[in-house]
């Protein structure tokens, strides 16, 4: 019986600064239109925002089902927009989510593909950004934004060579936006980022002050590799005011047949030239940029490009009566570099742009921990994919194939209504899901390479089949109950050696040895209580078996495990509702009888910190109906309590104290929703806080958002 456990040790300003882009590539800038220098010059920008899940799942989103949800069919879309670029070869479209145009792409004839190249190759089809998904920005990891980005990208370039790489990032939907990325967007080459959402009183000082566009500095560590010029979008990413021309919109065509009674082109002309006007306000050069489209738009692409082409016809054509607005087909790449070619200088930004306010009572930090069971398991996945990769190029598998359900899978969920939660239940449950699946292909991966890498020579006797143990963090291995042996290897993904606090759910007592012979002490202590009560735990162990093991960086351990049947007493001490301390040579935490945290001292530098409290509470949820600002409910996507004060999940709590040889452990429960574990182990220079909450109690239809506060 062998089992795998992979551990990865986690991770405004009036200075200014011009643009840089990169030289022509014969896919690149020079296909541009500047437009006129004395004109206003309007880049008009077809495109179509593709949430890969959210109200229904990715799946649902492309085939168009369950639209008595949501209208959406992302397949028609694409079938929409390519034969209407043939149409008119002065049309332009941008495109975004691979995670989409992927699935569509697999399903075309070979003709049908090279016709889309050709697209590509011409710019008529520009793909931006080009992630798998368009990323969310507040708790996505670093690894899954290069490695969702990274997969999109082949995409591109294996179908597409050079003409389909990304210039710029696109993120106008996500709830804030990070340094972070837009350091990381300029090390992948990008040469600019537009987004939509920042803070509305953000946005009516950038509005009033002209700084709608900056040069981003997104790492003082990096410097200048870190910069990226940056434009905040009106209207977040949507037509202007009346001028939305799909058919979820219900704005005016453009009728211009003067025999008609109802004949309109003068008055939307004019709409549009006063729209232009109000725009370029808020921006310092001659050219601004109009997002023509929004969620699924262009279904029916020609909806939207006929009435545009009315549109540009009419109102060029005032350019003879003394009007200065130019409008063309753009993309957002063309319009960067138009600004790149005014050769001005811009403002810059050190900072975030988090947390963000959608109106007074509308503050978007809710998502920043909305399902973390998800978030949780997203971050699991990541862990198990970035060692699936080390093991299938160590081990010369070349299996990457292989796991490319979970590749795909992660690219999928770092969707800015995926792993924020801000997604319905259902779509929850289908990126979960299509987690787990993708785990199943890279536990393949991982038994072949630690097959190859534990053998010895051609001698050696078969090695068995590896599995992991996902369910570790509620103390549940089923495979390895009432075994007799088993042996457990452990990856570390690190450069670094480490030693490692492992912990195995076991229903015997077992002695363990590490790969030369040597035993191996093991301190087995009791699973709490409220451990096994948490819903969906099958496990029938009552003990973990605790032990420090010693990996190698970029390296593996393993230990053999083999029942004993002595009894070994392994708990030195028990205190239960007194005060304890927990000590070790580094770390001193102080407790009192009621279970309060009392001080923490760091005893290599004779440092105190003190609390007057320390434990979990809660927050009555505000229970609007979101018809105004003012009725805005707290939520997935906003976090806002009824009154500033939170209320202690219990009034009472016990306390056990708990010393074995590893290990010195207060486990405080507060009732049986709510508890939490405080440990210190040998040698350890840090604190570690554990806390189970849940199910949180709704039987009487209060809101509640639990939090751990130290004072």
């Amino acid at each position: 019986m062998h089992i795998s456990i992979y551990c990865i040790l986690s991770f405004l300003i009036s200075a200014c600064s011009r643009i840089s882009v990169k030289a022509s590539d014969g896919c690149g800038y020079d296909v541009c239109s500047l437009g006129d220098p004395n004109k206003l010059n309007v880049h008009i920008v077809p495109h179509t925002h593709n949430d890969v899940g959210w109200l229904k799942t990715v799946d649902q989103y492309f085939y168009g089902a369950r639209n008595d949800i949501q209208h959406a069919a992302v397949q028609h879309i694409l079938d929409s927009i390519i034969p209407a670029l043939i149409e008119n070869p002065d049309r332009r479209f941008v495109y975004v989510e691979i995670a989409f145009f992927w699935r569509w792409w697999m399903q075309q004839t070979e003709e049908m593909q090279n016709t889309v190249r050709k697209l590509v190759h011409e710019r008529h089809l520009e793909f931006i950004s080009g992630g798998w998904s368009m990323n969310d920005e507040g708790v996505t990891h670093y690894n899954s934004i290069i490695d969702q980005h990274s997969l999109g990208a082949e995409f591109l370039r294996d179908q597409f060579g050079e003409c389909g790489r990304p210039k710029l990032g696109w993120q106008i939907d996500p709830f804030g936006h990070s340094k972070e990325v837009a350091s990381l967007f300029a090390q992948m080459g990008f040469d600019g980022l537009f987004f939509g959402r920042i803070d509305f009183q953000d946005y009516a000082q950038r509005n009033q002050s002209k700084t709608m566009e900056m040069i981003w500095k997104g790492s003082s560590d990096l410097g200048e590799p870190s910069w990226l010029f940056t434009g905040v979008i009106p209207r977040v990413y949507t037509a202007p005011q009346s001028f939305c021309f799909d058919y979820r919109c219900h704005d005016e065509p453009i009728r211009d047949d003067p025999q008609l009674h109802d004949y309109n082109v003068p008055e939307r002309v004019q709409a549009f030239i006063d729209a232009a006007h109000i725009q370029a306000r808020s921006y310092t050069t001659n050219h601004i940029m109009m997002t023509m489209g929004s969620d699924f738009h262009y279904e029916n692409s020609n909806e939207w490009f006929k009435n545009l082409e009315k549109l540009m016809k009419y109102v060029n054509a005032q350019q003879a009566n003394g009007s200065d607005v130019n409008l063309f087909y753009s993309t957002p790449t063309c319009y960067l570099y138009a600004l790149n070619q005014v050769n001005k200088t811009w403002p810059t930004k050190t900072d975030d742009f988090f947390p963000i306010s959608w109106n007074t009572h509308g503050l978007w930090t809710g998502y920043f921990t909305s399902r973390p069971a998800l978030k949780r398991y997203e971050r699991y996945a990541n862990n198990i994919l970035q060692v699936t990769k080390q093991l299938n190029a160590f081990s010369n598998l070349t299996l990457r194939h292989a796991f490319f359900p979970l590749s795909e899978a992660m690219g999928i969920v770092q969707h800015h209504d995926a792993v924020s939660g801000t997604e319905k239940q259902h779509v929850a449950n289908d990126y979960a899901q299509r987690l787990a699946q993708g785990i199943d292909s890279a536990e393949y991966v991982v038994d072949q390479a630690l097959k190859k890498l534990l053998s010895k020579g051609d001698h050696s006797l078969p090695v068995p089949n590896q599995f992991f143990c996902h369910f570790l963090n509620i103390s549940e291995c089923l495979p390895i109950e009432d075994q007799n042996n088993f042996t457990i290897t452990i990856w570390n993904p690190t450069i670094q050696p480490i030693e490692h606090i492992v912990r195995v759910p076991v229903t015997k007592m077992y002695t363990i040895r590490n790969a030369t012979g040597q035993g191996i002490v093991a301190d087995m202590l009791p699973i709490a209580p409220s451990v096994k009560t948490i819903p969906g735990r099958m496990s029938r162990a009552d003990y973990e078996l605790l032990f420090t093991a010693s990996i190698p960086g970029l390296g593996f351990s393993t230990y053999y495990f083999e029942t004993k049947n002595q009894s070994v007493k392994q708990i030195l001490k028990v205190i239960r509702d007194q005060a304890c301390i927990l000590q070790n040579k580094h770390l001193r935490i102080e407790f009192d009888e009621k279970g309060n945290l009392v001080k923490i001292r760091n005893l290599d530098r004779n440092f105190d910190v003190s609390f007057s409290g320390q434990g979990l509470y809660w927050y009555t949820s505000f229970p609007g109906n979101n018809s105004m600002p003012e009725f805005q409910a707290s939520g997935a996507y906003f976090f806002r309590p009824l009154t500033p004060y939170p209320i202690p999940v219990s009034n009472t709590r016990n306390i056990t104290c708990t010393y074995t040889n590893q290990v010195s452990k207060a486990s405080i429960v507060y009732n049986n929703w709510a508890s939490q574990e405080i440990s210190i182990y040998g040698e350890g220079h840090i604190v570690e806080v554990e806390w189970i909450v849940g199910p949180i109690p709704i039987e009487d239809d209060r809101g509640k958002e639990i939090i751990m506060r130290y004072d």
